[in-house]
């Protein structure tokens, strides 16, 4: 396998608890941005020369000898790069309709787990879609395989049964934004760098919408015991402050434990704490501190800033960066620190004080198969840009007034459609029919043709065009426009 998870080395027990949050007693002085330790003659070849490292949206500026060693990306599924691995992946897709052929689905009459595979054109790959284990009703594991010029792809995702058919637009749109990406290059368009690849965004995509978690670490050649990690997610929108690197310090330091507890609190080195600001990352808490010596245990630098983030706001995300030092076989303490506690800081200071937005050029986004058209039968979800311009109708037939096959351009949000409801016997003396703005999946029948939009523009608009200027919403109430739900034929 490429893709390498990034590990947290935890210590054995008490330290489990306490590293993890790693803080320390109260300072005096508090600041955002540090004093930044000057490198020691020792450190200065190691920064001599430099490499700049692009991760999610952002990059950071580490020493050209160290090894960068990549963890999950969910960009908003899983995405896993396989280079020169074409092969790889067929038989990775190959095992897994196997194994779905094999298992039986207990509450679906032992069906076979495999439900359906769909083969891809643009770019060459399938899709398997399968039940999740054999005790599933509902829950869905959908995986995409690929092959974008010699690397192989893998798009996988768990969705829920209603949400199959999203699900497969997602992952079309997915892989026709992926490229190929040298890791010395720091694309300028707007996306996300993972290993191996770049994810340009979708034209008009609304930064509401993105879920996006990046975890990546680095090795120093030259102490290779010191290990650092970042990892951003989507800010927390409900209390992040409970969750603060600062607010756990204090759960602990209040009320330790065990007795043990309070007296390794007590041998702990602290040498920071307090909030600190990267750039327009403002939310962060930052904690130095060192463990001690235990029983078959090295004393060891454990290093930490949380940035509870901006909710909603991909480039101000939450952020987890974290350096520890005595690392032998993914565990911290398992070795003797090679650094002493001056250059441990001096290098963290030096690395986390270059982590920033990675400029982008602002020019439309284009696709990796941009110029290409996407074939007719292309799917695409109600909230997601429009990825080829051309007449697209709702893939699913509903009770609905008037023709739903619309026109839309690349990069416009696909819309929701307008149902029409079973009315009620007291809605038919009233001569009331209720209506439901629900989300569907648009299948893409038509391209680009004048004379048809011509037409169909000089025609009354549909129901899936305009909203009535009163209708009845599921709880009987009117309202102007749409409610948004299931109507009553698809509620249980």
């Amino acid at each position: 396998m490429y893709m390498t998870a990034i590990v947290r080395w935890y210590l054995i027990p008490f330290f489990v608890a306490i590293l993890t949050l790693t803080a320390c007693n109260g300072s005096p002085s508090e600041w955002k941005t540090p004093n930044m330790t000057a490198l020691m003659p020792r450190l200065k070849p190691v920064f001599e020369k430099t490499k700049t490292v692009c991760f999610g949206r952002f990059m950071v500026d580490v020493p050209a000898s160290a090894t960068v060693v990549w963890g999950d990306a969910i960009v908003p599924l899983g995405v896993s790069i396989y280079p020169n691995g074409v092969d790889e992946v067929r038989e990775l897709a190959q095992k897994f309709i196997v194994d779905l052929k094999s298992k039986k689905a207990i509450y679906h009459d032992h069906v076979p787990l495999l439900i359906e595979e769909t083969n891809v054109s643009q770019p060459e790959g399938k899709i398997v879609t399968g039940y999740d284990g054999f005790e599933a009703i509902n829950d869905l594991k959908i995986n995409g395989y690929f092959g974008i010029n010699n690397d192989g792809v893998i798009v996988n995702a768990r969705p829920m049964k209603n949400e199959r058919d999203e699900t497969i637009a997602l992952i079309n749109s997915i892989v026709r934004r992926l490229r190929q990406r040298p890791e010395s290059e720091i694309p300028t368009e707007s996306g996300n760098c993972i290993e191996h690849a770049f994810l340009v965004d979708e034209p008009a995509m609304n930064k509401d919408d993105l879920l996006e978690h990046i975890r990546i670490g680095f090795r120093l050649r030259e102490f290779p015991d010191t290990h650092l990690s970042i990892y951003v997610a989507p800010a927390n929108p409900n209390n992040p402050e409970d969750e603060s690197l600062k607010a756990q310090w204090k759960r602990i330091k209040e009320d330790p434990a065990t007795p043990e507890e309070k007296k390794a609190l007590a041998n702990t080195k602290f040498f920071r704490e307090s909030p600190r600001q990267i750039y327009d990352w403002k939310t962060g808490y930052e904690v130095l501190m060192r463990a001690p010596d235990e029983e078959h245990v090295h004393s060891y630098h454990d290093f930490q800033i949380k940035f509870t983030g901006v909710p909603h706001d991909p480039f101000k995300p939450y952020a987890d960066v974290q350096l520890q030092t005595g690392v032998a076989n993914n565990a911290a303490g398992a070795t003797k620190s090679s650094l002493t506690d001056e250059e441990v800081i001096a290098i963290w200071d030096k690395i986390t004080s270059t982590i920033r937005v990675r400029p982008t050029s602002g020019a439309p986004m284009k696709s990796a198969e941009a110029g290409t058209r996407l074939p007719l039968g292309e799917l695409a979800a109600t909230g997601r840009s429009c990825p080829q311009t051309g007449w697209w109708e709702p893939d699913e037939s509903r009770n609905r007034e008037g023709s739903q096959r619309q026109y839309f351009k690349t990069g416009e949000r696909m819309p929701h459609v307008v149902s029409l409801g079973e009315p009620s016997i007291w809605q038919k003396l009233k001569g009331e029919r209720p209506s439901y703005r629900t989300a569907t999946v648009w299948k893409l029948v038509s391209y680009d043709d004048a004379s048809a939009r011509a037409n169909v523009a000089a025609q009354p608009p549909t129901m899936a065009q305009i909203s009535p200027p009163s209708i009845l919403t599921n709880d009987g109430t009117a309202e102007d426009g749409q409610s948004e739900g299931k109507s009553p034929e698809q509620k249980g």
